[in-house]
């Protein structure tokens, strides 16, 4: 820097290092006459600062507070060193981050300088609003680093971010915030610099070349262009800022950006919401006040994409004021940038995009943030963490009556786009976090979220409104990283940022849901740097998160553990756990480590965070420990400070070498411990698959039945001829069918389902015709990109599957079970000839029957005669009163009583469905026992049991 720049700077620096003492002279505040870049220059000032605030209003002495201490400890260790090339004390602005550093601080300084009733908080009663000493540090600052760092002659060296967004933001903000001090020249220095490094916004640094800016960058990148042309008066710039807009306008269908589904993907294959969809969202809705009403105005009609977003992307990831984590990437892992932190400024974003928004939209997104704002909880205050300027502008919603405040919606939400799911219910929410070939596994950049190996490969964020700081306080640098709830990991040792953007080769992740807010999601899990495999699922329901894992297979010679909970305990740690209805021996207070191997487990229970369900028992490890960390651990520039942390971890040990292990449990949020054991007593979800191939639950209470297929196949009455994730729900005589493609390969799929009905709407993609005893769905899934498709109908009757079937034979058979077999036999071979006879039974659940009116059921078997003595065969179905015997225990030995006779058919040689009246013996919904078997001597039945690829027995049931 030359002698009188470094003359002048020094001179400035000494008034404002001298407590204010003295006047600032030189270089006075300029008058001239206003013109349109002067009337941009106040929006945006107002933008940053509140405008004209009453520094009195309580609502904003904490943002104040925070705002004088931050800029008072800015001021008083400013010290510019021309050798060191330092603004501050250790950071040298040969460093890319320190350089926005410094401009962020000068841009802070700027705004106190700019703010109503900012004062020092050093006890020197320095006032920082209009402070000629403080202008005078924040434009010696600005000469300083535009000298030593900043020039239109410097190549970019480091992180191009910092040169072509981070330090032009915060360099533009600061010069704008203190314009009427700055010179002509000074101006034109800093404007040039802006011009060599963003040409054009459009095009951003990427290695050695520029190549098309996307997303948040581009927004960004637009933002610093069009500040540019407001210092520097240029028409030109902000017209090419306001016209790149409109790149990001448009939905995409891959890489960087908005997707019609509601995600936000940023480095081309990570979710991320709450950081960069979070940025564009605050920066367009600052770019789109401040140019509306101007020549420049953004007129694009494309632009209403954006707006929708708030309801359609950025309200379902925002939960009680939090952004949930799952959307935040390497976000996690700073110290200074919590749910909480983010979730203000989404707040903020929202309010301010309603300045700009058509009058509708408008109200509904003030009602959205009023809804956040008012729903703190005393934990996610709002007005103690927002800045001056967020504060000022919710202070008009929050005293307008008129605004009611939105409350939290309820719902299931799949981001096929991004490969996230969110489900929201009263009192919780849970969010799950897949990965595939779409979506990378986690991000790891810069030195940040260095332990973020596992946190997409299915794990589980569960929110509770009695607990919000669960991932606030300090859960990234204390918890397990190998042991994240959902997930199911070999825990092999993995290095700092190991495997960071790692793409699965597998590509089925996602889900469908029905109308009425439940469904299913899965994924095909492929563990980086290991050969564990498996299939995932799960069911989002009204109270429940049920989860099923098959195929569990391989790993590295470490434990694979899937992790059922594993929870901050915050600093008490004292909550406590029942298992099987006993309390354990970590009790309230309890400072100890403890571990425990609980076998035989049905159910368990943690005070303050719910029940946790095992069906048919399991051996779960549990631990309770402190957990010590740093947020150093996890993002290189984190403190250095040790925190410790009491966890409760819950899990399955699968060994080291698992060969299609599997697992089932359930959540229940908000359970008590009496709440869960009732629950444990009286399930309400069924199990029906849970395999490799396909995993299906039933939730009677619901009337849903969910599946999500990983190859074609059947279930339940459910029959897909490609991979798919189907949901059905009845109510009444309406049912709702939800199909979706996880795989976003497919071309189509056809989907059958055992029940009779009338068609009442279909999606386009979605050919549906519907007969006596079954609907058929052609679904197009072309460009459906795993959105789920929809279909209703109306049911007059339901085919029931045979939840067990087996067949007796008697003789030298009398003890052998044949349960699983692929056929049923009937035949009364007389008295004479032992070993011949044989009889089928068939057990059924009507429990989806239950509060409708059945005004018949028929039982329906494929079958035909195969018998060397005729072709005819008259084949008679008998009630049966005992419903206890199991298909694989059933014997001619053990077999119930036949009990009345209900209806004879004749079968023949030509296989066909045989069809029996059962009605009269329907009793009250659940399980359901008939029989086949023939009345008189005859000839051999063989008929397709539950085990057969095809046309397996059912029960069809009609009603009114």
């Amino acid at each position: 820097m030359d002698a009188v720049p470094r003359r002048r700077f020094l001179q400035l620096a000494a008034v404002a290092v001298a407590a204010g003492a003295a006047t600032l002279t030189a270089n006075p505040v300029r008058a001239y006459a206003t013109d349109a870049f002067d009337a941009l220059r106040a929006t945006w000032t107002t933008l940053l600062t509140g405008g004209a605030i009453n520094p009195a209003d309580p609502a904003l002495a904490t943002a104040l507070a925070t705002l004088n201490t931050t800029v008072t400890g800015y001021w008083n260790t400013i010290a510019p060193n021309a050798g060191a090339g330092t603004l501050w004390p250790g950071l040298p602005l040969s460093n890319s981050g320190n350089m926005t550093t410094s401009y962020k601080q000068l841009a802070a300084m700027a705004t106190a300088y700019a703010t109503p009733g900012s004062t020092a908080t050093d006890g020197s009663g320095r006032a920082l609003y209009r402070s000629a000493a403080l202008g005078a540090a924040v434009v010696g600052g600005l000469d300083f680093v535009a000298a030593q760092a900043y020039t239109a002659t410097a190549s970019e060296i480091g992180n191009w971010w910092d040169w072509e967004i981070g330090s032009p933001k915060a360099m533009l903000n600061a010069a704008l915030l203190v314009q009427p001090l700055l010179s002509t020249a000074q101006i034109a220095s800093y404007t040039a610099a802006v011009d060599h490094f963003v040409p054009d916004p459009t095009l951003n640094m990427q290695g050695t070349s520029r190549a098309a800016s996307t997303g948040a960058n581009r927004v960004d990148l637009c933002q610093a262009v069009a500040l540019r042309g407001i210092l520097g008066k240029d028409s030109e710039r902000i017209s090419t800022a306001a016209g790149a807009l409109s790149g990001v306008f448009p939905y995409v269908t891959g890489g960087d950006g908005l997707y019609a589904d509601g995600s936000y993907v940023q480095h081309t294959h990570v979710p991320y919401t709450g950081t960069y969809g979070m940025v564009l969202l605050l920066d367009l809705a600052g770019l789109f006040q401040l140019l509306d009403g101007s020549a420049w105005a953004v007129t694009d009609p494309a632009a209403a994409n954006i707006y929708s977003s708030v309801t359609s992307a950025f309200a379902p990831w925002v939960w009680n004021g939090l952004c949930l984590d799952a959307v935040r990437g390497r976000a996690v892992s700073r110290i200074q940038e919590s749910d909480l932190y983010d979730g203000g400024v989404i707040t903020q974003a929202v309010l301010q995009l309603a300045l700009s928004a058509p009058a509708g939209q408008a109200a509904d997104f003030n009602g959205i943030a009023k809804g956040w704002i008012t729903a703190d909880n005393g934990y996610a205050p709002y007005y103690g963490t927002a800045s001056v300027p967020a504060i000022a502008g919710a202070e008009p919603v929050m005293a307008d009556s008129s605004v009611p405040a939105t409350p939290e919606p309820d719902g299931l939400g799949l981001f096929p786009g991004m490969d996230r799911v969110v489900h929201r219910r009263p009192g919780w929410a849970y969010a799950i976090a897949l990965s595939s070939a779409r979506t990378s596994t986690y991000e790891s950049m810069n030195g940040e979220n260095l332990h973020g190996w596992h946190t997409g490969d299915g794990m589980g964020y569960l929110y509770l409104a009695t607990d919000l700081p669960q991932f606030t306080d300090s859960f990234w640098p204390t918890a397990d990283p190998y042991r994240l709830p959902g997930t199911t990991v070999d825990t092999l040792t993995l290095a700092n940022a190991a495997g960071t953007g790692h793409l699965s080769p597998a590509t089925w992740a996602g889900g469908a849901a029905v109308p009425g807010g439940f469904g299913c999601a899965g994924m095909d899990f492929r563990q980086y740097n290991s050969t564990l495999v498996a299939k995932k699922s799960w069911f989002l329901l009204d109270d429940t998160v049920f989860a099923l894992g098959a195929g569990i297979t391989g790993g590295s010679g470490a434990d694979v553990v899937t992790t059922v909970e594993n929870r901050n305990l915050h600093t008490d740690g004292g909550n406590r756990l029942t298992v099987n209805g006993t309390v354990q021996t970590v009790q309230p207070g309890a400072t100890a480590d403890w571990s425990a191997t609980l076998p035989a487990t049905g159910w368990a229970q943690l005070d303050g965070v719910g029940g946790y369900l095992f069906p048919g028992g399991a051996t779960v490890q549990a631990t309770r420990t402190d957990r010590t960390g740093a947020w150093s651990d996890v993002n290189t520039g984190g403190p250095t400070t040790a925190i410790t942390r009491p966890y409760l971890f819950l899990g399955l040990d699968h060994g080291t070498a698992p060969s299609n292990a599997s697992y089932a449990y359930a959540l229940l949020p908000g359970f008590t411990a009496a709440q869960t054991a009732a629950r444990s007593g009286q399930p309400t979800v069924t199990v029906l698959a849970n395999t490799g191939s396909v995993q299906a639950v039933r939730c009677d209470r619901l009337g849903l039945m969910a599946a999500n297929f990983f190859a074609a196949g059947t279930v339940a009455g459910i029959t897909v001829s490609a991979p798919c994730s189907v949901v059905l729900q009845q109510s009444g005589h309406r049912l709702d069918v939800a199909v979706a493609d996880p795989t976003h390969l497919g071309t189509g799929v056809t989907v059958q389902i055992a029940r009779g009905g009338t068609v009442l709407s279909a999606d386009p993609t979605v050919t549906a015709t519907a007969g006596s005893a079954q609907l058929t769905l052609a679904v197009n899934l072309n460009g459906t990109a795993g959105v789920t498709q929809h279909s209703a109908f109306t049911v007059t009757s339901t085919a029931l599957p045979a939840v067990a079937d087996s067949y007796v034979r008697d003789g030298s058979y009398a003890g052998t079970n044949y349960g699983s077999a692929t056929t049923l036999v009937v035949k009364n071979a007389g008295t004479t000839a032992s070993g011949y006879s044989r009889a089928a039974y068939l057990a059924f659940d009507t429990s989806a029957l239950r509060g409708a009116t059945v005004t018949s059921a028929v039982l329906q078997a494929y079958g035909f005669v195969s018998d060397s003595g005729g072709t005819q065969a008259a084949v008679t179905a008998y009630s049966v009163a005992d419903t206890a015997w199991t298909e694989s225990g059933l014997t001619w030995n053990t077999m119930p009583a036949l009990g009345t006779a209900l209806a004879t058919t004749t079968a023949t040689a030509t296989p066909g469905w045989l069809s029996f009246d059962v009605t009269a013996h329907l009793p009250a919904p659940g399980r359901t026992t008939l029989a086949l078997a023939e009345a008189t001597a005859g000839l051999a039945v063989v008929l397709n049991s539950n085990n057969a690829t095809s046309n397996p027995p059912r029960l069809v049931i009609t009603t009114t």
